[in-house]
């Protein structure tokens, strides 16, 4: 019996994240931040996939208290949708978004108690990460697959005795620095043109089932395709 997983997908915009996602078990439920997932569902005819689509309020000053309202909307019908039953997957899209939402709501009660507050302190990320590996744990405790989406930034680092951080030129995951350590799977995803046609190349950078098959590459791959991967040898 194949058992549920967390998979990372990573990579650029249009690199494929949103039509490998779909192609896991439906039912499906989506929770969209950036638009265009009622557009990639269409593809797929034959699968359940529910969209929410959160509607994200236009922001003009670093004042203005903005993701709150949102992320209470979104956590509690995550939680609700979990429990439920009704999804076989739910998918983050994107996971940088969420992160990025759970950050600036924690910023945001602590700014209730003090409006001068401008960034968490260190020892104020303890929510943030509680809260996204709350996401993480209560889809695997729950036997559903959580498929999260990110987005590449740009590393920077600041080496030792400088005042200022350089980038390395890598390109790494955007998004909750836990990501990658709470998937079972972690795959980059990259658009290529071969004989003509765009086709989405999928590497597995790692996974917790058969490390053999870390940095294998697919083309336009399925989800069932890694599972069969990853778990060829288990």
């Amino acid at each position: 019996m194949q058992p549920n997983v967390v998979l990372s997908a990573t990579g650029r915009p249009k690199s494929g994240k949103n039509h490998l996602a779909y192609t896991a078990p439906d039912p499906i439920k989506v929770y969209c931040f950036n638009g265009g997932a009622d557009y990639v569902a269409t593809k797929f005819p034959n699968k359940v996939i529910d969209v929410h689509n959160f509607v994200l309020p236009i922001v003009e000053s670093e004042t203005d208290e903005w993701a709150l309202p949102v992320w209470a909307e979104f956590y509690a019908e995550y939680n609700k949708d979990i429990a439920s039953g009704n999804y076989k997957t739910v998918i983050l899209d994107t996971g940088t978004e969420v992160e990025l939402f759970c950050r600036q709501a924690t910023l945001e009660e602590l700014m209730e108690i003090k409006p001068s507050k401008k960034k968490l302190a260190t020892n104020e990320y303890v929510t943030r990460n509680l809260r996204m590996n709350a996401l993480f744990s209560r889809a695997r405790n729950n036997g559903v697959n959580l498929i999260t989406l990110q987005y590449l930034r740009q590393e920077w680092v600041k080496s030792k005795g400088s005042d200022r951080a350089e980038p390395t030129g890598e390109m790494i995951l955007d998004g909750w620095g836990q990501t990658e350590a709470q998937a079972d799977i972690n795959v980059e995803m990259e658009a290529k043109i071969k004989a003509g046609k765009t086709i989405m190349v999928a590497t597995i950078k790692s996974n917790r089932f058969d490390r053999t098959v870390n940095e294998k590459q697919f083309d336009d791959v399925t989800f069932d395709e890694i599972m069969a991967t990853v778990l060829e040898e288990v």
